[in-house]
């Protein structure tokens, strides 16, 4: 049995590399599951298993970001997917978008750990100045504002979603305003 490749380790998830495994049924349900991508941006736009890796594809041509499978340690179980992307090096950004959607795995903290793994990797080996988000999923908000993030802005009705448009809140958080938080460190 060969070893699993580690990206990022933290407490309770290991955030690794996309594999050509990853694109299975169950991920591909997440994709095109309604309820998971109630907030998502790209929830209009429907998935199959051919497209499924364009994503991670795109993020490689363009050079400016990578995507990341979110496991489970514990069980090896990967519950959905975490990206850094629009990595701007002249002004020191970027944007990250994240997707959990594994059987059980929202309401759990999941997204708060891999969000933080992802914003420590980009401030110590990135050398970025600035992460942030644009969301109107209050849930995502609350995450990040656990994290340090502070709100930054609003796009007044910017997302149609389910009949209505919704605000887009933004938010970020500078490398200064960072904190360790050791619950969600490897021990």
């Amino acid at each position: 049995m060969t070893e699993p490749i580690v990206f990022l380790q933290g407490r309770n998830l290991t955030l690794r590399p996309m594999e050509s495994s990853d694109y299975t049924d169950e991920s591909l349900r997440w994709l095109n599951d309604p309820a998971v991508n109630v907030y998502s941006q790209r929830r209009p736009f429907p998935y199959t298993r051919e497209s499924m890796p364009l994503y991670q594809k795109n993020l490689e041509a363009a050079g400016n970001g990578y995507q990341l499978a979110i496991v489970e340690t514990g069980t090896g179980v990967h519950v959905g997917n975490i990206a850094l992307v629009n990595i701007q090096s002249i002004h020191r950004c970027a944007e990250i978008a994240i997707l959990v959607g594994g059987t059980g795995a929202q309401g759990r903290g999941i997204g708060r750990e891999a969000i933080y793994l992802v914003t420590r990797h980009a401030f110590a080996f990135h050398n970025l100045h600035k992460v942030f988000a644009g969301t109107f999923n209050p849930a995502f908000v609350a995450c990040v504002e656990g994290l340090g993030w502070k709100k930054e802005g609003v796009f007044r009705e910017r997302i149609w979603s389910d009949g209505s448009y919704h605000d887009q809140i933004w938010l970020g958080v500078l490398r200064e305003e960072f904190r360790r938080q050791p619950e969600y460190e490897e021990v």
